[in-house]
């Protein structure tokens, strides 16, 4: 039995590795990937984080804390996408190209079928991560809080955990029905609207800060800038990260359930292929 476990978990190590190099090269083999990723960067600071700017006193346009603030902000955007734009996206792509069946035919776990794109995506995060810091520091000559590295690589990653439990659920989705055409926007932009990302709790009304605190990722983005930045967490900071743990357990089993029922009941319609 013991046996049987450690193969069944070196496949999936394998499966994760293969998953992992086919994103890699499919993102490499395209430089204009690469190019696109370098040019929208500072075009996403200018959408997001100049119209901020203007909504605050001038004092603070130079203030180190309202800087990082958005600095960190900017960078869990890039989490919080990651899983929508992923898995979303990768199945789409199969449909399109007519392979879908093909690959529910095999008996690969259907999360690492459709990862690939994350795992370019991780790498994705990282450049526009490291050309953000340096379009701050050039700009605004602020220096970047980065007070706890442990702290906000596992604050990343926990998010990220999140973002692929929720992409796996959206990705059955684009399942079902196809083509879903701009939904992607969509979901994004309402999740940076009911999530404290680019904003503190605080400054929420009273009567709207339940929608907020029901958004996981309110939680990530706090314990993000509490390990960046030493910014107060909303629970005691034990119970928030074991909190967000749960969730992305949950959200992750959430995911890997809905997709695989949605398969099911595809099969089952004869319409797994069709798009």
């Amino acid at each position: 039995m013991a046996a049987r476990r450690v193969r069944g978990l070196w496949a999936r190590l394998l499966e994760v590795k293969a998953s992992a190099w086919i994103g890699l090269t499919l993102y490499f083999r395209y430089p204009a990937w690469i190019v696109a990723d370098i040019v929208t960067t500072p075009i996403w600071l200018i959408v997001f984080i100049l119209p901020a700017l203007l909504f605050m006193p001038k004092s603070q346009w130079g203030n180190p804390v309202t800087l990082n603030f958005l600095f960190w902000a900017m960078t869990f955007w890039g989490v919080v996408g990651a899983g929508i734009w992923s898995f979303g996206n990768a199945i789409r792509w199969e449909q399109e190209a007519g392979t879908i069946e093909a690959l529910f035919l095999t008996n690969a776990s259907r999360a690492m079928l459709f990862a690939r794109r994350i795992f370019s995506g991780l790498l994705s995060i990282a450049l526009d991560t490291a050309y953000t810091a340096l379009f701050f520091i050039l700009l605004f000559n602020a220096p970047l809080y980065f007070n706890n590295p442990l702290g906000v690589a596992a604050a990343l990653i926990v998010g990220l955990l999140i973002s692929a439990g929720f992409g796996l659920s959206y990705g059955a989705l684009v399942l079902r029905f196809k083509n879903v055409g701009p939904l992607n926007n969509v979901v994004q932009f309402i999740l940076l609207g009911v999530s404290a990302i680019f904003y503190p709790v605080t400054a929420v009304p009273e009567p709207f800060r339940a929608i907020v605190y029901a958004s996981p990722y309110t939680y990530v983005a706090n314990l993000l800038r509490h390990e960046a930045m030493g910014e107060a967490t909303i629970l005691p900071p034990l119970q928030e990260w074991l909190l967000v743990t749960l969730l992305a357990a949950v959200f992750l089993a959430a995911g890997v359930y809905t997709l695989r029922r949605v398969e099911e009941n595809l099969k089952k319609r004869g319409e797994l292929a069709t798009y």
